[in-house]
């Protein structure tokens, strides 16, 4: 996962770096996850790896996350660019090439604001659950483009899904028909042996499904308005499944200092031991999304590693959850104009 506010710097190092781990794989023939293939059984040849390859990458394996669209598209293009540097390299034609529709890439933006379009919207959806599903996923995600990364959305949401989930499987098995007529109810789905990752999943499909017909039926004076809110509201729902996942290795360079005033309460709120500098907070929320023994690197202020004022940080943050595995005092001139002393450093995540 790529750093906050940048423009895919650590994502295009990480590329270079994951082409030659696939080809390592592939050529050695290294195992797979369980049930699942090696690279060489799904990929017979070194040519069809090499066709594969740029789109595994960019689909699979990269993702980033932008308070600022524009820094978004620039990462994304940049992606873009470097994909067909690599089929360039191997000689792949452009004719041969797999379309790279969408990257990892994704805008930390607030669900569209008019109530009145979330409310028409919502109450179309079928079964209505979804529609309450999508109301409190749109008022979780109101100071998004203030905290980005920060917002702790998918925690809040959790039981809201839970619920969901629970009420789902109770309305798709209560009966629908009289006492002694048959009770099954063609194309729907039985989610009664799911967990409420698998839930979650089904429902945004659901829910994007239901946004993109809404778009397409968007006509009249209020058509346009319509298309930018179904296409806004997307884009929501792409960065709570960023937030939802678990990361094997995490790369950022976050701002610092003091964070939004807009958001102040609900950060210090949420972030009482690293609320003294913004960036901290961005160590301490990068550690949550690591899957256990994942790895983060940071280039940030060093102040963290040195004033008292950071010692919970310190104490019960870093050497409690994630203890430094390299640590390099680098002072000052080291990020262009800025006027900071930096630290880089990597971390990785305890049991």
């Amino acid at each position: 996962m790529g750093r906050h506010r940048g423009s895919g710097h650590f994502l295009l190092y990480a590329f270079d770096l994951l082409e030659v781990i696939y080809r390592e794989a592939w050529e050695h023939a290294l195992p797979g996850k369980a049930e699942q293939p090696t690279l060489r059984e799904t990929y017979t040849s070194r040519e069809e790896l090499e066709v594969a390859l740029p789109g595994l990458i960019v689909g699979r394996n990269l993702f980033g996350v932008d308070i600022d669209p524009r820094a978004a598209q620039i990462a994304g293009l940049s992606l873009w660019l470097r994909a067909q540097r690599c089929w360039n390299e191997a000689d792949v034609a452009p004719s041969d090439r797999p379309q790279v529709r969408r990257t990892g890439i994704v805008v930390a933006e607030p669900m569209p604001g008019d109530q009145e379009l979330i409310d028409e919207f919502a109450d179309q959806l079928d079964p209505p659950l979804l529609g309450s599903l999508f109301r409190q996923i749109a008022s979780s995600l109101n100071l998004a483009g203030e905290m980005g990364v920060l917002l702790r959305a998918e925690t809040e949401l959790a039981g809201t899904i839970s619920a969901a989930r629970d009420q789902f499987v109770v309305e798709s098995t209560r009966p629908r028909r009289l006492p002694g007529f048959a009770d099954a109810v063609p194309g729907k789905l039985d989610l009664s042996g799911i967990d409420d990752e698998a839930f979650f999943v089904e429902a945004s499909d659901r829910v994007l499904q239901a946004l993109h017909d809404y778009s397409v039926r968007a006509a009249g004076s209020g058509g346009a308005r319509r298309r930018l809110f179904a296409d806004d509201a997307a884009h929501g729902f792409a960065f709570l499944e960023i937030l939802r996942h678990r990361y094997d290795v995490i790369l950022m360079n976050p701002p610092f200092g003091s964070g939004s005033i807009l958001a102040k309460r609900v950060f210090e709120k949420a972030y009482p031991m690293t609320k003294n500098d913004v960036y901290a907070a961005f160590v301490e929320r990068g550690i949550e999304m690591l899957v256990e023994r994942g790895t983060l690197g940071a280039l940030t202020s060093r102040t963290g590693f040195f004033l008292s004022s950071f010692q919970a940080f310190r104490e019960e943050v870093l050497l409690d959850r994630a203890p430094p595995l390299i640590f390099a005092d680098l002072g000052q001139g080291v990020l262009d104009d800025a006027m900071v002393e930096v630290a880089a450093y990597v971390l990785e995540r305890s049991k």
